[in-house]
């Protein structure tokens, strides 16, 4: 079990890694505080095109992009998880998307999947404005080494992840004082370029370590609205990653 905090706003989620419950937690949302209208015309065209993504991602091996209308939309699924579980995961954000966010643009996050839309076109661009961290509550006992470790482990498959079709891939290293695995993905959203990606990854992981290099929590996580970055002490991927 991984016990996670928010620590802009002081938000405890008790995440619980299992294939039950990862594809339907929600992480964390973002909605907009733009003021504009929520016009009916704006919800059908958003209706239409949350269906589109829920119904087209996961034949399109995880990530499907959008327009209807007025309204931009996409939908990525974790790199490792199955066809099955990513409908179950995008079916979910599509309903809470809707039920918790009706403003002109949105983001929510979960274990296996992300859906975002806007009233803009937003494609390609790297969305460094809409993000999150999420940390564990245990702390390293040997900080300076762990950080190192993890850092170097989340820029090796961050690199890994941009030479990719699927913009995304995964690692493990062995910290050897300690005798134990840590494990770490990185994935891009499609619509980014070689180079948007590669920014986008590096950010989040500066992102990541900004409050906690002298701390180093044995687990974290960046939530972007274009790009994540993870490692943890077990195993949380469906498939074994590679050693790096």
């Amino acid at each position: 079990m991984g016990f996670y905090i928010l620590t802009s706003i002081l938000i405890s989620l008790i995440l619980i890694p299992t294939a039950t419950s990862q594809e339907s937690d929600q992480l964390y949302k973002i909605c907009s505080n733009k003021s504009q209208t929520y016009t009916p015309t704006f919800a059908d065209n958003l209706n239409t095109l949350l269906d589109d993504l829920y119904f087209n991602t996961s034949r399109h091996d995880g990530f499907w992009k959008a327009r209807h209308g007025p309204v931009y939309g996409l939908a990525l699924c974790r790199g490792d998880v199955s066809p099955d579980y990513c409908d179950f995961c995008l079916y979910d954000a599509r309903c809470k998307i809707k039920q918790r966010c009706d403003k002109q643009s949105a983001i929510v996050w979960y274990d296996y999947c992300f859906m975002k839309y806007s009233d803009y076109d937003f494609f390609g661009e790297i969305d460094d404005k809409n993000k999150v961290r999420l940390y564990n509550t245990e702390n390293s006992t040997d900080p300076k080494e762990f950080y190192k470790t993890t850092k170097g482990l989340l820029s090796n498959v961050s690199r890994m992840a941009v030479k990719t079709s699927r913009m995304f891939a995964s690692g493990e290293i062995k910290e050897t004082k300690k005798n134990e695995t840590i494990y770490a993905m990185a994935q891009c959203s499609r619509d980014l370029s070689k180079e948007n990606c590669t920014r986008c990854l590096g950010g989040a992981v500066d992102e990541l370590y900004e409050f906690t290099a002298k701390s180093c929590p044995i687990g974290g996580r960046t939530l972007m609205g274009s790009c994540n970055v993870r490692y943890e002490i077990y195993a949380f991927l469906n498939d074994q990653p590679k050693r790096v």
